[in-house]
């Protein structure tokens, strides 16, 4: 059972930022997925956003992560930030944003705990320097593989973790 992780935004963001699922990514992700990826947003579940709200109540796409069920592991790809919201942002939030780990970083943290129950472990693939340090940060480990992160988010044999990461691993970029 889903259940909600409004807890992980801490509460000096909640006037301004919330994190959510949304089912269709296209609407409000598409043109930033398009710009930073050349490609179109995934048309299948589940897309995380954080979203912006300014002074005048009109809420900004802040951040979006793609998070795929691939049976017993969550594959956490298409992840970006927007530059022009976080530029609308006022001083201070951006720094009480960026003093709480960043959009990126509590996404992460919401997908983790929003979907624990529901497999075994979280990977990531990223090249990315800032992403790698955002990671680690987030909870992820890197792992024997290139630019492979893992998220054990609960005990497991490591059989099965062994077993897990050869898949993560089979799959290669996602």
């Amino acid at each position: 059972m889903l259940r909600p992780a409004l807890h992980v935004i801490p509460e000096s963001l909640r006037s301004f930022l919330t994190i959510t699922e949304i089912d269709d990514a296209e609407f409000l992700v598409g043109e930033l997925f398009q710009r930073k990826f050349k490609q179109p947003v995934p048309d299948f579940p589940r897309h995380i956003v954080a979203l912006y709200r300014d002074g005048d109540g009109a809420q900004h796409l802040l951040s979006y992560s793609h998070m795929r069920p691939f049976g017993d592991i969550y594959l956490s790809g298409g992840s970006c930030s927007n530059g022009e919201t976080v530029k609308r942002m006022q001083p201070h939030e951006r720094e009480a944003m960026y003093a709480a780990g960043g959009s990126w970083f509590l996404v992460l943290k919401y997908a983790f705990e929003r979907y624990a129950d529901c497999c075994d472990a979280f990977f990531g693939y990223t090249g990315d320097a800032r992403a790698q340090e955002v990671a680690i940060a987030a909870g992820w480990t890197p792992t024997e593989h290139d630019h492979l992160y893992v998220n054990w988010h609960k005990p497991l044999p490591e059989s099965f973790r062994r077993a897990l990461l050869a898949k993560a691993h089979a799959i290669g970029e996602f």
